[in-house]
């Protein structure tokens, strides 16, 4: 959940030889990015734990079948992997783990063998939204809605069916009772942030048929059981061509901000992310700021906000880019944005 990886490619408009700078999160989005043929993808992140999961999910696209690797992440029939054979498989690539992503996976390998890489994630266990659906809605009336594929029909289906008052109140609830370990930057905020996700929640299930959005299924049941609709980045046609790119990856344990600082490395394209989300409106800016001057010109950068945290781009640096308005708006209101979590999706293009 968070990220769309069509959004995001779409706006960098990656060109063949570029080289793009991603935070590395989790690795499922910046593997998206090889599709587009860079020459390089560099991946930097200051949260160890993020460096060792992207250590064991790209050894495991390396060295997986297809079917072992979705048996280790535990998505679509690999949900059903019993612990033990996931165990086994995580056994199978200990040897091409560093010593430190080694220790962590090791430290918390019977726990992620019970449910996958995924569902072992921190925001998908302390999320919760898939505890008060069914405060709501029958299971019958979840897997209707999960499996609708035309929008006309979705969208009857929502007002008629799904938005009842019992959703809403039950939406909000999940919303504020959310772990502080995931959003202490929105903390006193979030009363009216569930209500502005809620809103965000209505406008893509007005404009992406579910089958179409892997999002859906992700918060109303925190699976993905591969009945409906699969992220890209799991696809079985895309698992080889990303496997074949991946000493495109550079991924560096680091703070963003230092790496800016000290690295001469120049980029075509840039995903923040939402980092600037749990800085101050100043060192948001800094931010932003550093990444403008990295950048090549005709470069893309992006960066999303979470509803009504929305900061802007940095002032001093307004003759320096070109703000991409227009595209912005085309991928949030016709649906290539498809989470729910953000109200804009920045784009700006380095002049």
């Amino acid at each position: 959940q968070g990220e769309d990886n069509r959004a995001i490619t779409k706006a960098l408009e990656i060109k063949e030889g570029s080289t793009i700078f991603s935070i590395a999160s989790a690795g499922y989005n910046p593997s998206m990015l090889l599709l587009d043929n860079p020459a390089k993808v560099v991946m930097v992140d200051i949260n160890p734990t993020q460096i060792a999961w992207c250590m064991l999910y790209f050894s495991a696209i390396k060295n997986l079948t297809y079917e072992e690797f979705r048996g280790l992440v535990g998505f679509g029939e690999g949900a059903t992997t019993s612990p033990d054979e996931r165990g086994r498989i995580y056994d199978s690539l200990r040897g091409s783990l560093p010593s430190k992503a080694l220790a962590y996976w090791d430290f918390h390998r019977d726990t992620m063998s019970k449910s996958g890489m995924y569902l072992f994630g921190n925001s998908i266990r302390l999320w919760g939204l898939e505890r008060f659906a069914p405060i709501a809605h029958s299971q019958e009336t979840l897997d209707k809605f999960l499996s609708i594929s035309d929008i006309d029909q979705q969208r009857v289906f929502y007002e008629e069916q799904w938005d009842s008052w019992r959703w809403r109140r039950a939406f909000i609830l999940a919303h504020l009772n959310i772990s502080p370990a995931i959003y202490y930057p929105y903390w006193d905020f979030l009363p009216k942030l569930s209500q502005l996700w809620l809103k965000r929640f209505q406008e893509v299930c007005w404009h992406v048929p579910n089958m179409d959005n892997p999002h859906i299924e992700i918060n109303l049941t925190a699976k993905i059981s591969g009945q409906y609709c699969l992220p890209d980045f799991w696809k079985q046609e895309n698992y080889i061509p990303i496997r074949e790119r991946l000493d495109r990856f550079e991924l560096i344990h680091a703070d963003g901000n230092e790496y800016f600082e000290h690295t001469t490395e120049k980029f075509d394209g840039f995903v923040l992310s939402n980092v600037g989300d749990a800085y101050n409106k100043e060192d948001h800016d800094k931010w932003v700021t550093r990444a403008i001057k990295r950048g090549k010109p005709g470069s893309r950068l992006t960066y999303l906000s979470v509803a009504g945290t929305d900061k802007g781009w940095p002032g001093a640096e307004k003759d320096s880019i070109c703000v991409e308005q227009e595209l912005s708006d085309s991928l949030m209101i016709q649906g290539i944005e498809r989470g729910f979590l953000w109200d804009n999706f920045h784009i700006a293009t380095v002049k």
